[in-house]
């Protein structure tokens, strides 16, 4: 806890990361308008992207990485990217390209997913889509290419409908993480 506070102040002493949008109000309602506006604005982005069907990959197969050596982002970053907040793209792809958002608990990729309106499993779930089963693949490289396409299509079809389907639980949650995390820094914060 001490260390969680401790990250924290740190955090809120450094350069306020830029919003994903409006920044949210102190009204009761506010927050969880502010998220479902993102929330379904986010569920939009990721349609079009699976919808697009352009995914990171090695040149054979999906490959789950931020970013891939042609530019293409996941479905996160994209996401992230479209919000604005291409310095959090950036700066994942420079130091972890492959980074976990499980594994995120604090600094400006934790504070973006906290006022993004999806949860972070719902991230994790996103995300996850670009994981391609390695024992299950053909050994033709063409069908192997064609079905990995295809798995994270389905995948990204499959994370939409639950984001979608699961919309009234998952502001409420998040609207409460990002309330805590908000009591969190403000007792973490010197007054000015």
């Amino acid at each position: 806890m001490i260390r969680l506070l401790f990250v924290l102040a740190l955090a809120a002493c450094s350069a306020t990361p830029k919003p994903v949008a409006t920044p949210v109000t102190s009204s009761s309602t506010a927050p969880s308008a502010e998220l479902a506006m993102r929330r379904a604005k986010l569920i939009d982005w990721l349609n079009d992207y699976r919808v697009a069907g352009v995914f990171p990959s090695d040149g054979v197969r999906p490959i789950s990485v931020f970013v891939d050596a042609r530019g293409v982002r996941c479905p996160m970053a994209e996401m992230i990217h479209l919000s604005g907040r291409d310095d959090l793209v950036e700066a994942v792809h420079r130091e972890n390209n492959t980074l976990r958002l499980a594994d995120v608990h604090s600094g400006p990729v934790y504070e973006w997913m906290l006022g993004s309106g999806l949860t972070q499993e719902e991230a994790v779930l996103v995300q996850g889509a670009m994981t391609i089963d390695e024992g299950r693949w053909m050994r033709d490289a063409a069908r192997r290419s064609q079905l990995a396409i295809a798995n994270v299509t389905g995948k990204l079809e499959m994370a939409e409908a639950a984001l979608r389907s699961a919309t009234p639980t998952s502001l409420a949650m998040a609207t409460e993480r990002l309330a805590k995390a908000k009591q969190i820094v403000a007792i973490a914060s010197p007054a000015r």
